[in-house]
């Protein structure tokens, strides 16, 4: 490695996209597994790419638009590459594991997720998946067979548990706990933003520029959201069939679920039933 305070043993790799990745999906491009000393730091005011940093060892200073933050074992870094940025080595022997992407989508999960609380996000227990995806995607760059719809599935699964890390940590009113509570405990019913306003006791107006303003979601949003996450779930922890599923999840119809679910992930539920089983059990 010619970058300073990179250090030996460490490994970098790279995938060049298809075209069809550029247009449509998540996909990476570089990344790397590197032990560091404290002379490594990377300063830059530009790259046209985002950034996950994965902390397995040591510890790392970060800058993003003139913000600082401290990242820690176990935490993972999220970046917006565009913008000025610096990161850096402060103790001996840090050992991380990086990558660089892009995608439709990247920079809304990366504006929601900075706001929400920075660029740092510390894993415990519940999200080890996050760093499974991240193996999964170095070892497809390093030995140089990236399915590139595989690795799509990988960096949204990211995404997807950093939000849920984020919400976690996020200070909600009483009112908007008690809604979310409501949304979680009534999603297979035909509930409708009346219904929930109600059980807050607020007016329908009122309640939705709150909800909206906590959350980032509307209402309809934050609930069509919930039904297709347990409906990710059930696609890889059930055998239900889809028209149980869709039920099960609040969905009038078999084919609305189908057509709300594709318009969400991008692929109809088998299809992301099918790469969800290959990611996880390769």
């Amino acid at each position: 490695m010619k970058e300073q305070g990179v250090l030996i043993n460490s490994e970098q790799y790279f995938h060049i996209p298809s075209d069809f990745a550029k247009n449509i999906l998540f996909y990476p491009t570089m990344g790397g597994r590197y032990y560091c000393s404290t002379d490594y730091e990377t300063k830059r005011e530009s790259l046209k790419l985002f950034l996950f940093i994965f902390i397995k060892r040591g510890k790392m200073e970060i800058c993003y638009k003139n913000e600082w933050f401290i990242a820690e074992k176990n935490d993972l870094v999220f970046l917006d590459c565009y913008s000025p940025h610096l990161f850096r080595s402060l103790v001996e022997d840090t050992y991380i594991e990086w990558i660089h992407f892009d995608g439709r989508g990247s920079r809304e999960y990366f504006d929601l997720l900075y706001k929400k609380g920075g660029c740092v996000f510390q894993l415990d227990n519940n999200y080890w998946g996050i760093t499974k995806q991240m193996t999964k995607i170095l070892n497809m760059m390093k030995n140089e067979q990236v399915d590139e719809h595989v690795s799509a599935l990988a960096i949204h699964q990211i995404l997807y548990e950093l939000i849920k890390i984020s919400n976690q940590h996020q200070k909600f009113t009483d009112v908007i706990k008690k809604a979310i509570s409501f949304i979680e405990d009534n999603y297979k019913k035909d509930i409708t933003l009346l219904d929930i306003a109600k059980y807050v006791n607020l007016s329908p107006y009122h309640f939705s520029r709150l909800f909206k303003e906590q959350t980032n979601y509307t209402p309809h949003q934050f609930l069509l959201n919930y039904r297709i996450n347990c409906a990710k779930n059930l696609l890889y922890y059930s055998d239900l069939s889809i028209v149980e599923i869709a039920y099960r999840c609040g969905f009038n119809s078999d084919s609305h679920f189908i057509t709300t679910f594709k318009k969400h992930t991008g692929f109809s539920p088998k299809k992301y039933q099918n790469f969800i089983f290959k990611i996880y059990n390769n």
